[in-house]
């Protein structure tokens, strides 16, 4: 895992950059993004995902809901908030859930370029990424993501599409979710997130990514 880690965070800074406008070319089926300005009162609003079902009211393993976008089932869950300051970004990674989802019918053409499979399993990453300073920077808070030491996964597999990745403006709060498929797991042991690099209005990097390991008991 060290040495993988070594060698994608060598390009880390590209992806850092890029993650703008390569989030600008997604599908039309793509999120919208949270945003809650100063005089919001900073107040936390859910947006539904298109392509997900709402996993909010799955609170122990086993939970199971169904919807018009299919059937989810909770596997297993980690609360995590943990926060971490780069200059005036203030990131948080708030949980992790192993999440089992067999989508609708009207559904399955969206999914094709992740998975061929009619169910699946994923791994699911909530954050929030607050921007207290006056200036604009570019962050990605899921980079690349280690999952049991065996898969690999980067910011460009995530699924849910809420253009968390990019540029974060003055004052502007992003929360939202990242989704990563996987091959069925029996057990979700450990998840290794490491983020973008923080990068300036003029693409000068002027922070190091987070490595946070989140182990599941």
């Amino acid at each position: 895992m060290k040495k993988y880690l070594q060698i994608m965070l060598a390009v880390s800074m590209v992806t850092g950059c890029s993650f703008a406008e390569a989030e600008s070319n997604k599908e039309s089926k793509t999120a919208e993004t949270v945003v809650d300005k100063p005089t919001n009162n900073n107040t936390d609003v859910y947006v539904p995902n298109p392509q997900v079902t709402d996993d909010r009211d799955l609170k122990k393993v086993g939970d199971s809901i169904t919807d018009e976008k299919g059937e989810l089932t909770l596997k297993s869950v980690k609360k995590v908030n943990e926060t971490f300051k780069l200059d005036g970004i203030e990131y948080t990674v708030k949980e992790v859930k192993l999440l089992h989802f067999i989508p609708d019918y009207s559904l399955i053409d969206f999914y094709h370029p992740y998975t061929h499979d009619e169910e699946f399993d994923f791994v699911k990453i909530g954050v929030e990424v607050k921007n207290n300073s006056a200036e604009n920077y570019h962050f990605g808070p899921v980079a690349m993501v280690s999952i049991n030491n065996t898969i690999h996964k980067t910011w460009e597999d995530d699924f849910y599409l809420e253009e968390l990745n990019g540029e974060n403006l003055a004052r502007q709060k992003k929360q939202g979710n990242l989704g990563f498929i996987v091959d069925e797991l029996e057990n979700l042991d450990k998840v290794e997130i490491l983020s973008g690099d923080l990068v300036d209005k003029d693409k000068e990097k002027i922070g190091e990514p987070i490595n946070l390991v989140v182990n599941f008991e």
